[in-house]
């Protein structure tokens, strides 16, 4: 049998773009959309047996009708071509509160033919073209998915993060414990693994307060494949052997810390119970970084316009660092030139001075008194690294900071 598997598509990720003026629509939510059509135009091209949707379909759990209206259509044509595809439940389509419908429970309420929504734990077994497969499905691993509120009363997060990972760790493998012999079998995932190369846009493996497991567990002979969703990066977790784990990563490049990344998903053959597949590259925006450092006896502006010339910007998403000598004068940039030289670019993130400090700078004095946004902005100031960033720290530090007030008002008090 032949299988798509695909994750985080992340619909609403509306970042370094702009309306469309022919449509209506965001420029990167149509390269989202791009993205997420031509894995479903391969599905049909291939005419693969299923298709298995490893999580993350939103920016968040509430998606407006727009993204809700783009994401159905390409499951509507898997369904119109009889193709079979299972949704597994990420983190981004998981309401903050206990008891919410997460973003994809729509398609199971309407029934949309051939599509089945795994929003807890379970097994299901899929009737193809080419017989049948079973699939396990492990939604992201909430508390609520393993934990009651009574076992939750009086321990800690990180004890709840433990119990969530020695659960889960259980039900993997309960699941290969279940497995038919004879039956392709895939782990169906959204979950993080401890061996996993995060991209540089994601934290959660700094912030170290998601569940995470180790590969091993999900090497299970049972297992003909793993697919999984939440890292973005694309990487095979148990490269030559029988039972791949793979993240297919995310199908579009979220911001310049997945520039040097390859987007796309995955082609999977499994054929008299041996495994094969293929990663496919999507035609995923490019992000590029220039970065040059300008001497004292050079004119910035040549220097500039000659590293600026290096490179086709067509459709690109660009920014521009500059390192100015620390002492002596040099001529003023023009800026003009510099801007009619990009004109090609799809847009021009930033174009910003790094200065090197002569000395260190002293820490920031930031205390409990003082507001968030006055705290980063003096944390910025004794980071000169970071400057070239402020505007941009400080606009996703209000939004965060928003998300957190509006998480505050719905969470559910244990």
């Amino acid at each position: 049998m032949k299988f798509l598997h695909l994750a985080d598509v992340h619909l609403g990720m509306e970042n370094y773009g702009r309306l469309d003026p022919d449509t209506g629509l965001h420029t990167r939510l149509e390269d989202y959309i791009r993205c997420y059509s031509h894995a479903i135009d391969t599905a049909k091209k291939e005419d693969v047996d299923l298709v298995i949707f490893s999580g993350d379909a939103y920016k968040n759990s509430n998606p407006n009708p727009t993204h809700q209206r783009e994401f159905a259509k390409q499951i509507y044509r898997l369904s119109e071509a009889n193709i079979p595809v299972v949704l597994i439940n990420g983190n981004h389509d998981n309401p903050v509160s206990f008891g919410k419908a997460t973003s994809m429970d729509i398609f199971g309420i309407l029934n949309v033919p051939g599509v089945t929504v795994i929003n807890e734990p379970s097994m299901v077994m899929i009737d193809t073209k080419s017989g049948p497969v079973q699939v396990f499905g492990l939604p992201w691993p909430t508390k609520n998915l393993f934990l009651t509120k009574e076992e939750c009363r009086d321990i800690t997060d990180g004890e709840i993060v433990q119990q969530i990972q020695i659960r889960g760790s259980q039900k993997i493998l309960e699941f290969a414990g279940m497995a038919k012999p004879g039956i392709p079998t895939i782990l169906a995932a959204h979950l993080a693994v401890a061996e996993a190369t995060y991209s540089g846009s994601e934290r959660s493996v700094l912030i170290g307060s998601d569940p995470v497991f180790p590969a091993q567990i999900l090497t299970q002979e049972a297992f003909n494949y793993v697919a999984l969703g939440h890292v973005h990066k694309y990487q095979d977790l148990n490269p030559g052997n029988n039972c791949p784990v793979v993240y297919s990563g995310s199908i579009e490049r979220i911001n310049f810390g997945e520039e040097k990344e390859d987007k796309g998903y995955c082609l999977v053959e499994i054929k008299d119970g041996n495994t094969s597949y293929k990663f496919i590259e999507v035609p995923a925006r490019r992000f590029l970084t220039i970065d040059v450092t300008i001497t004292k006896d050079q004119d910035p502006t040549a220097v500039l316009l000659s590293e600026i010339g290096k490179h086709d910007l067509a459709g690109v998403i660009v920014r521009i660092f500059f390192t100015l000598p620390v002492e002596g004068a040099v001529s003023p940039i023009d800026f003009r030139q510099i801007n009619t030289a990009l004109e090609d670019a799809f847009m021009v993130a930033t174009i910003s001075e790094k200065t090197k400090p002569i000395e260190r700078t002293k820490r920031a004095e930031i205390s409990e008194n003082i507001g968030m946004l006055e705290a980063l902005g003096k944390y910025i100031e004794s980071n000169p690294d970071l400057v070239p960033f402020a505007e941009e720290l400080k606009a996703k530090a209000l939004n965060l900071e928003q998300e957190l007030e509006n998480a505050g008002k719905e969470v559910e008090v244990i």
